[in-house]
C-alpha cells in the first residue's frame, strides 16, 4: 500500500532558517513507484534518520515544483544518490521547470544531470509518465519562479500537491478530482503581495475539490502561533471534510484517501 511520508513541514524563510520545523521535502509512494518531492535543506538526512528507513537508493525520480531554496537546496545530492552515488550508470528521473535547468541561475548543477536517465521539463497542460504513475503539472503564480503544482495519478489513487502559490480563481478547478489533496499554507490570514497561500484560501481550495483527505503542510510562523492541529479540527468541522495538519514525520497512508 502507497504512503506520502512529510519529511519536513517548514514555509517561509525564518521557520526554515531557524529549523523550527524541518525544511526536507516529501517522499511519495504510489502503485510501487516512489518520487521524492521538493528536496529542500536537510532532506538527504532525513531520509536517512528516517524510522523506519527510507531508502533514496531506492528513487524512481525527484521532482522539483520550483527553484526556491527551500525546496530545493538538496536536490543535486538528491539526485547522484538515487542513482546509487553514480557507480551504476543512469538511474531515475528529473522532473523540474525550464529556469530550474535554464537561465543564470539554474539550481540542477550541470555535472549531475549525467545521474537521471531523463530529464523533463514541467509545462502546463503536459502528462508526464513516471511508471505507474501519471503526473500532471498544474502552473502556479509564485512571483518571478516558474512554479508547477503536481497532480499524481495512479492505481493507489489521485493525489494532487498545491505547491507555493498566490490563489487565483481557476486554482480550485484545476485539482478537482484529487482523493488526496496536500496544501502549502504559509499564512493564517491573506496578504496582499505575498505569493502563499493562506488558511481561508486553501480552505476555498478544498471546498471545491472536496477530497476524500485534505493535509495542510509548509508552515510559517503565523500558521505555528495559530497551532495548525487546532485549525484542522475546525476546518473539518466548517467544511464537513476530513483535513488534518501535517508534522515533521508524518506517514499518511493510502487506505486513508481511498476508502
Amino acid at each position: 500500500m502507497g504512503f506520502v511520508k512529510f519529511l519536513g513541514t517548514a514555509g517561509a524563510r525564518f521557520v526554515v532558517g531557524k529549523q523550527l520545523r524541518y525544511s526536507a521535502g516529501t517522499w511519495i509512494e504510489l502503485a510501487g513507484t516512489r518520487l521524492l518531492l521538493d528536496p529542500g535543506p536537510g532532506t538527504l538526512l532525513r531520509c536517512r534518520k528516517s524510522r523506519p528507513p527510507l531508502d533514496p537508493e531506492g528513487l524512481d525520480g525527484v521532482v522539483l515544483t520550483h527553484k526556491h531554496l527551500d525546496h530545493s537546496t538538496d536536490v543535486n545530492i538528491m539526485l547522484e544518490v538515487m542513482a546509487e552515488l553514480g557507480h551504476r550508470g543512469k538511474k531515475g528521473v528529473l522532473l523540474a521547470p525550464r529556469d530550474c535547468l535554464e537561465g543564470e541561475d539554474p539550481v540542477v548543477l550541470r555535472y549531475v544531470r549525467k545521474y537521471p536517465e531523463r530529464i523533463d521539463v514541467l509545462e502546463d497542460g503536459s502528462d508526464l509518465d513516471l511508471g505507474a504513475i501519471r503526473l500532471i503539472p498544474v502552473r502556479h503564480r509564485h512571483g518571478d519562479a516558474e512554479t508547477y503544482g503536481v497532480i499524481l495519478d495512479s492505481a493507489e489513487g489521485t493525489a494532487g500537491f498545491v505547491v507555493d502559490t498566490r490563489f487565483f480563481p481557476e486554482l480550485p478547478e484545476r485539482y478537482v478530482g484529487c482523493d488526496l489533496l496536500v496544501l502549502n499554507v504559509v499564512r493564517l490570514k491573506p496578504s496582499p503581495g505575498i505569493d502563499h497561500l493562506s488558511l481561508p484560501e486553501a480552505a476555498e481550495i478544498i471546498k471545491v475539490v472536496r477530497p476524500k483527505l485534505a493535509v495542510l503542510t509548509h508552515f510559517g510562523m503565523t500558521m505555528l502561533r495559530a497551532k495548525p492541529h487546532e485549525l484542522a479540527r475546525k476546518l473539518t468541522e466548517e467544511l464537513g471534510l476530513e483535513v488534518i495538519a501535517a508534522d515533521d514525520g508524518l506517514t499518511v497512508e493510502a487506505r486513508r484517501w481511498l476508502d
